[in-house]
């Protein structure tokens, strides 16, 4: 194996297809017109059938994440983080 060539996950490796085919322009790769190409789904480096895997759970289930309440004070802050360490040292 030559060791110029740097190792690529498949995904990876589309998406430099696809900017090898388009003359190295992401724009020209989003707006690709060749919706039959087999690579097409994945040209963007991401992964379709991937979709909404992972990430923050609250967020798929359609739920507000914590950080969208309301913002904690400086005084609850501190309170927390002085029960946080209380905790530890139980």
């Amino acid at each position: 194996m030559d060791s110029t060539v740097p190792i690529r996950t498949p995904i990876k490796a589309i998406r430099a297809k696809c900017l090898d085919c388009m003359c190295d322009s992401a724009q020209e790769v989003r707006l690709c017109p060749c919706q039959d190409c087999p690579l097409y789904p994945y040209r963007m480096g991401h992964n379709p059938n991937r979709k909404g895997m992972g990430g923050n759970i609250k967020a798929l289930m359609g739920e507000k994440p914590d950080s969208a309440c309301e913002p904690e004070t400086s005084e609850d802050a501190n309170e927390n983080w002085y029960t946080a360490l209380d905790d530890e040292k139980s």
